[in-house]
């Protein structure tokens, strides 16, 4: 469905497992992180065409490099996957302000021009797709994890507002909402996963399937998972007050 497809935070997790679904059904690539040699060794177990551009998207410098090669029309891009971000956890006092404002760089303001210039540049060409992968933990407040919660928000929210306004043009929008999946991300995030069972996990395969045939399909936010579906059913439908009261009630 795709001939070429941009992949931030393609080195690991869910991107590169996008990435190599991708591949697998013969869409080109260019893919995008910090990690150079990952990046090259995924390009090179490839059987496609595979573009590697090394960037930080929290530095604007290097953003406006990925900005440039989807503005390129000459080998144009029609499947942008915004999959870069990150997040911190601890109380909201103690968290280091300049990295809590790296997060909002990246999760927040690299998603939101790429997806604006993608848009612009679909939209002309009169098709593409743009799939935001975005976190359950959008749906709902997050102690200790408050500023990553409010930018999957965000992404969540914008992609349904482009998804609205692009459909009629061609244009494909879809917000991938995944709950626990086993990735590097929590390590990173230094959130202790020793209490949670295996019940609750996914595999970054699972993810990754389920966000390529919403994509597809042109589905405007999707919960991969029955027992994430569930959730986030729940989630939404209970009044905001309620959530809070639940969250007041949560251990400290």
């Amino acid at each position: 469905m795709w001939k070429r497809a941009l992949v931030t935070g393609a080195s690991s997790g869910i991107g590169r497992e996008i990435a190599r679904q991708l591949a697998a059904d013969g869409t080109e690539l260019v893919v995008v992180a910090r990690n150079e040699a990952r990046l090259v060794e995924l390009a090179e177990s490839l059987d496609v065409e595979c573009q590697v551009l090394v960037a930080d998207l929290g530095e604007r410098g290097e953003l406006s490099i990925v900005e440039e090669r989807l503005r390129d029309t000459s080998a144009p891009i029609d499947l942008l996957v915004n999959n870069a971000g990150f997040g911190h956890t601890g109380s909201i006092d103690e968290l280091d302000i300049e990295r809590e404002a790296a997060v909002v760089d990246v999760n927040v303001v690299a998603v939101h021009r790429l997806s604006l210039i993608a848009a612009r540049v679909m939209v002309a060409a009169g098709r593409g797709g743009i799939l935001n992968v975005s976190s359950m933990a959008g749906f709902m407040a997050s102690p200790e994890g408050g500023t990553y919660a409010a930018t999957k928000s965000f992404v969540t929210t914008l992609s349904e507002s482009m998804h609205t306004d692009l459909k009629r043009r061609g244009v494909h929008v879809t917000a991938l909402c995944p709950g626990f999946t086993r990735t590097e991300f929590q390590e990173r995030a230094d959130y202790d996963t020793s209490k949670l069972p295996d019940v609750v996990w996914q595999s970054a395969e699972e993810v990754a399937a389920a966000g390529l045939a919403g994509i597809a399909k042109n589905t405007a936010i999707v919960v991969p998972g029955a027992k994430n579906k569930i959730g986030a059913l729940a989630i939404n439908a209970m009044p905001r007050r309620l959530r809070r009261f639940a969250l007041d009630k949560l251990p400290t």
